[in-house]
């Protein structure tokens, strides 16, 4: 990630974007110009981030109602709209939501004005213990640190020294009860496929290359977390969608997992 189109709204930005494909409002005509791009070249695109977004409200309810959790920290959150975390969760649970993109910080905070128990900074994924260590963080947290942790469509975004940086720092940093909800965004991947190459292309171009790895790969760099039962699920299988969703061409580029796997990592 690049800090040069996260403030220039002439630049598109990849937060924005997928906004835009979720079909947000909080976007830039340069941002919708590229969200078009890759829907065209990957025309399961639009479909995907919904499908991470459905994932991760049934995270949501699986770190809480089965899990017990009451504090859930997101990074790279993104725009908390009306189908996010804050919404899905039990009253009571405590949210914080963290994202790089000034604009999206300046966004979030006009929407949770006034929702109880949910607090918006900013604040970059490659570099967790940032936000961790904050003193607004740590007064909210008051020394808890027995949480739920979130990272969820970010990976791909991550190179892998900043992937492992993350991963350290926050088992150094999380209690031995903690679970961390961790999405290989864009796992397995056909690397060959042209819609995935072209893809690439159009994110390298915005300053965001995109880092999509095989699972043998993402399971060297997350240790010492180790998945918890079922392990790795596929995101059609963790949000029960049929095979069907995908097209043949889908599949070529996606594989059968639809774009990726999700686990929740334990210590």
């Amino acid at each position: 990630m690049t800090s040069d189109n996260i403030i220039d709204t002439s630049k598109p930005s990849a937060g924005r974007i997928y906004d835009y494909l979720l079909g947000g409002h909080h976007n830039f005509e340069v941002d919708r110009l590229a969200a078009e791009r890759v829907s065209v070249a990957l025309p399961f695109a639009p479909k995907f981030v919904r499908l991470q977004r459905w994932c991760l409200q049934d995270l949501a309810v699986e770190l809480t109602a089965q899990r017990g959790y009451d504090i859930i920290i997101d990074f790279a959150s993104g725009l908390p709209t009306n189908d996010h975390l804050h919404h899905v969760v039990p009253d009571g649970t405590t949210v914080i939501y963290s994202d790089y993109d000034p604009i999206v910080v300046e966004y979030a905070r006009e929407i949770l004005a006034d929702t109880p128990n949910t607090h918006f900074f900013q604040s970059d994924a490659r570099r967790p213990e940032e936000l961790l260590d904050r003193p607004a963080v740590q007064e909210i947290l008051a020394g808890r640190r027995n949480v739920a942790l979130i990272y969820w469509g970010i990976a791909a975004f991550l190179s892998d020294d900043d992937l492992l940086h993350a991963v350290r720092a926050l088992y150094e940093w999380s209690g031995p009860k903690s679970c961390w909800a961790f999405q290989a965004q864009g796992g397995d991947v056909n690397m060959d496929a042209p819609s995935i190459q072209r893809v690439r292309e159009i994110y390298a171009s915005m300053g965001n290359p995109l880092y999509l790895r095989s699972m043998n790969h993402v399971h060297q760099l997350i240790h010492p977390w180790r998945s918890d039962e079922p392990g790795f699920v596929s995101l059609l299988d963790w949000h029960s969608l049929e095979q069907h969703t995908l097209t043949v061409e889908d599949r070529i580029a996606l594989g059968e997992a639809g774009g990726g796997y999700g686990a929740y990592l334990v210590k």
